[in-house]
């Protein structure tokens, strides 16, 4: 009888113990699991992210196929570029793509190597005279910029002083139309971005009333930001920025850019 007793409280013990066993491997493995899919939220700034290209935008595709070749799988939010901003910094997603430096962000987030590099100019109507070599010239214009985009602190100071009278809208798009209707004299974009804009929401007798400065206030990097609170967000940024070597040593970074200029990640293409 005392024997039958001992036999079941082993098999008793042996239970309990692969039970545990068993849930602690359950745990690592979804822990495992978790860190093969990254959270970033995105937004609209065609042609390299927009929930309405192909792969989501060339920066996107970018960003995806870097953390694919380090076995990482991506997961991408669209919202508005505030609350894009304010999800990541706040935890609810692991980070954000693509941003430009500043030191507040850098109390929040891990930058990586630079994801794209771009020129940020002025837009401005063809029928309106206009030149300028320093930010006194600006003295007086009516600039439109985008709502939780930064520009520089060459740009904040002209504001700041009051040199220039800066109109912020939501979107890049609500600014060229300000632009075509005269409502403001300059428009502050990526040329890249501004030329995408007429490309894909005008007609041509439009676009050809629309043209560029080509002094350049800026030639700014854009980076995948991780949340420093998230787990393993150190780890998933050195596996991305070694995706984003292989990537170019592979020349497939460049084919992507090729890609941007020759409008290949419209999904729907204006002639």
């Amino acid at each position: 009888m005392c024997w039958d007793l001992l036999v079941k409280l082993l098999l008793l013990v042996i239970a309990l113990v692969s039970s545990g066993w068993m849930l602690c491997f359950s745990d690592a493995k979804a822990e495992a699991s978790n860190t093969d899919v990254v959270r970033l939220t995105n937004g609209e700034w065609p042609p390299f992210m927009s929930e309405h290209y192909k792969n989501y935008g060339a920066a996107s595709d970018i960003v995806s196929r870097a953390f694919a070749l380090q076995g990482i799988n991506v997961e991408y939010g669209f919202f508005m570029w505030d609350k894009a901003m304010k999800l990541a910094a706040a935890g609810q997603w692991d980070g954000s793509i693509v941003w430009s430096w500043n030191q507040e962000r850098e109390q929040i987030f891990h930058y990586s190597d630079p994801v794209i590099t771009l020129r940020t100019i002025f837009f401005h109507r063809v029928d309106t005279l206009f030149d300028w070599k320093n930010w006194s010239d600006l003295e007086g214009k009516k600039v439109g910029a985008t709502r939780g985009y930064y520009y520089g602190e060459d740009f904040k100071k002209a504001e700041e002083n009051q040199l220039i009278e800066v109109v912020r809208q939501d979107t890049d798009l609500q600014n060229i139309k300000l632009l075509l209707r005269r409502k403001i004299d300059l428009f502050v974009v990526d040329t890249e971005i501004g030329y995408e804009l007429l490309n894909t929401h005008f007609p041509s007798g439009i676009r050809q009333l629309v043209t560029s400065h080509p002094r350049t206030l800026r030639e700014t990097s854009f980076h995948l930001l991780l949340n420093r609170s998230v787990k393993q967000s150190e780890y998933l940024l050195s596996l991305f920025n070694v995706g984003l070597k292989e990537l170019k040593n592979r020349g497939e970074y460049d084919r992507i850019m090729d890609d941007v200029i020759q409008g290949h990640y419209r999904l729907n293409k204006k002639k």
